[in-house]
Parts: C-alpha cells; sequence; structure tokens
C-alpha cells in the first residue's frame, strides 16, 4: 500500500512546493528587459527550488566534467522538461525556451517565473529580441543555457541544431560549454518513459517520473570554448561535441 501510495505523495508535495514557493517567491511579472539583478536572484531561486523538488522526487544528479563558473553559454540536447530542475540544480542559469513552454503545467509556471528567455519559433524577429536578452544576461555575467535542438527528443541521439541562437555567443567572445543530460533508472536501464517527445504528452512524462523510484541523471559538461567562424559551421560542431558527451554508459 505504501508503494501504491509514494507517486501521489511526490504529486502532493511538489504540487505545493510550487504553489507556495514559485507563487510567492517569484510573484510579479518579469519582461527581457528587467536588470540583470533581478534575473541573477531569480536564477539563484530556482537553483533552490530545482534541488528541493529533485530530492523530492528521488533524482540523483550525476555529474562529469567541469560545471561552468561565470558568464558563458552552455549548449545541451533536451530530453525531458526534467533538464530545467537538473542543469538548474548544478548552478543557478537562464534558460531559453520555447515559447510553448510557458503553458506547460507546473513546469511553465516555475519557467516564467524564474525569467526564462521565451522565443516564439514562428516569427523570425523574435530571434533578435531573445539575442539581445541573452547578450545582457551575459553581460550581467550570468550562465545562459541554450537547447538548440528547437524540441524535446526521445534521447537516444541528438537532433540537428539550430544556429540562429549562437549569434551573441560569436559576438560577444563568451565561452560556449557543450552538455548532454540522460536518465537512468535504478537498475542502470535509460529512464526513456521520461523523455517528452512525439506522442507522448507531459502528464505521462510527469507521472512517469512520479513512480520511479531513485532515478539518476546523468550531466556531462564539454570543454569551454570561444565560437569563431560563423553561427552555421559553429551549430556543427557544437552538435558533434554534445552527441560525443552522450554515448550512454550505463
Amino acid at each position: 500500500m505504501a508503494a501504491a501510495w509514494e507517486p501521489w505523495r511526490k504529486a502532493l508535495t511538489v504540487g505545493s512546493m510550487i504553489a507556495e514557493r514559485a507563487v510567492a517567491s517569484f510573484a510579479g511579472s518579469f519582461t527581457t528587459e528587467d536588470c540583470g539583478r533581478a534575473r541573477a536572484g531569480r536564477a539563484r531561486e530556482l537553483h533552490r527550488l530545482s534541488r528541493a523538488l529533485l530530492d523530492v522526487l528521488g533524482v540523483r544528479v550525476e555529474v562529469t566534467g567541469s560545471v561552468p563558473m561565470g558568464a558563458g553559454i552552455v549548449v545541451s540536447n533536451h530530453v525531458s522538461f526534467a533538464d530545467i530542475l537538473v542543469i538548474s540544480a548544478v548552478r543557478p542559469v537562464v534558460f531559453v525556451a520555447k515559447s510553448e513552454v510557458a503553458a506547460w503545467p507546473m513546469v511553465g509556471r516555475v519557467a516564467r517565473a524564474s525569467g526564462t528567455l521565451f522565443i516564439d519559433r514562428g516569427r523570425r524577429a523574435d530571434v533578435v529580441r531573445v539575442n539581445d536578452a541573452v547578450r545582457l544576461a551575459l553581460e550581467a555575467g550570468m550562465l545562459v543555457v541554450l537547447f538548440p535542438e528547437g524540441t524535446s527528443s526521445c534521447g537516444t541521439s541528438v537532433l540537428p541544431f539550430r544556429s540562429s541562437l549562437l549569434q551573441p555567443a560569436i559576438e560577444c567572445g563568451f565561452p560556449v560549454v557543450p552538455a548532454w543530460v540522460g536518465y537512468q533508472k535504478a537498475d542502470g536501464a535509460r529512464f526513456d518513459e521520461v523523455a517528452y517527445f512525439g506522442e507522448r504528452s507531459l502528464p505521462d512524462c510527469l507521472w512517469a517520473l512520479m513512480k520511479e523510484r531513485d532515478a539518476k541523471a546523468q550531466l556531462r559538461f564539454g570543454v569551454p570554448r570561444r565560437l569563431e567562424g560563423s553561427r552555421q559551421k559553429a551549430a556543427i560542431s557544437l552538435h558533434a561535441e554534445v552527441s560525443g558527451l552522450g554515448i550512454w554508459r550505463g
């Protein structure tokens, strides 16, 4: 009976934490024009909340490589809504996400309140706006996380990268760090059920995470470097680096 109740206990606890902390601590609107200090404060709050949520969910984060410090851009693959919690739990960051994320249950509320930069992929002009906001965050000393696949995937491979959001890194000379995230069950098998892609719904993925006991997230960082040349070539080389980090190690 206790085992059957456990997923519901997690769900109730997570919902309560988001309601109490995300709404109270992140009260008020947030725009791309807000100052770096305000954005940094919200990133720190998301960092604390992410660590607490992962603890409730029973997800352990295993980090390989050096965690980036100071201003820069992390370029990562994207498997699940849980990627936000995993990366943010390691250190305070600012995310760039597709605009649809803002409407996701629970996750969207936290993302909106924590200063996430949302991009409307259907409007080319929106890339300019978001790139300007990324530049401001970098100049304020923040670490910005991009998911250049443009969507989440099953996690067995890395989708081609979109290059448009790499322009601030090329122009401003900030270091770029490739990263890869993946998930395992307690027995070491891939935790595919947490991947949000295809016909799988967000509630299905959330419930899979609630039901799993002692899951592990693998977060791997590559070597930071400064980008040179065109952003198209940078996207190709970064894709190869992220893919290389993602060789599965059970």
